[in-house]
Order: structure tokens, then C-alpha cells, then sequence
């Protein structure tokens, strides 16, 4: 082992590591005590709400918990694999107005008062 606290890239995916993890004690204090990047220590950003500004607070990945079988997991399951990060995260957010909904909650759900003509399905027993 390396006393000068280097980083060792690993096949084997631990749980709440994804890329690097340490091979000693000084390593992991030291990544401990780094800050988190922000996304807008890296772009510049408009609106951007807590949880796009702090991408690292994101958790529930496939890397993060690896309980999954490797002979079951798909190619699909490769696209949520790794969680969001600082680059992949949006730098503007626009939220959709609350219009629409705020005028259902006023007026409520549409309701069918028509007269039902049709004949029931038979049911098989």
C-alpha cells in the first residue's frame, strides 16, 4: 500500500464509490475533507434550483448500490448506471407554469354525464 494517498482505479464497484476509490486511510481522509464542486463553480447558471447546484446529493444509482446481479443486468440498465455529475446536469432551468393546474384544482376534474348505452362484457367464469 501507498502511504502518499493515491487513488486506484477498480473493476470492482464498491457501494457509494463509482470511478476511483482509495487503497488507504489518507486517501479516503482526503477526499473526505475536498468541497463539493457546485455546478456553478464550472458554468454559468440561470435559476438553477438546490438539487441541479449540488448534482452530488443525487444517491439511489446502480453504483452507488450494487446489489444487482451482473448476469442479469441489460444494456439498458447502463443508461441510469451512473448518477448525475456537475457536466451532465442542466446549467438553466425553466419550470412549467402552474396555469393549467391551478385552474383544474379551482374547477375540478371533468366529469362524463352521459347516459351509458352499451351492453356489459360477458365475463368468463
Amino acid at each position: 500500500m501507498s502511504s502518499g494517498g493515491q487513488l486506484a482505479i477498480t473493476d470492482k464497484q464498491e457501494g457509494g464509490f463509482c470511478s476511483a476509490t482509495c487503497i488507504d486511510k489518507v486517501c479516503l481522509q482526503n477526499e473526505i475533507k475536498k468541497p463539493e464542486i457546485k455546478t456553478s463553480d464550472l458554468y454559468a447558471t440561470c435559476n438553477l434550483p438546490k438539487r441541479f447546484e449540488h448534482p452530488h446529493w443525487f444517491n439511489g444509482y446502480g453504483c452507488q448500490k450494487s446489489n444487482q446481479h451482473p448476469l442479469y443486468r441489460t444494456t439498458s440498465s447502463e443508461y441510469g448506471w451512473y448518477p448525475p455529475g456537475v457536466h451532465s446536469v442542466t446549467s438553466v432551468y425553466y419550470p412549467a407554469g402552474q396555469k393549467f393546474t391551478n385552474h383544474l384544482l379551482a374547477s375540478g376534474m371533468y366529469r362524463n354525464y352521459s347516459l351509458n348505452t352499451g351492453m356489459d362484457p360477458v365475463g368468463y367464469s
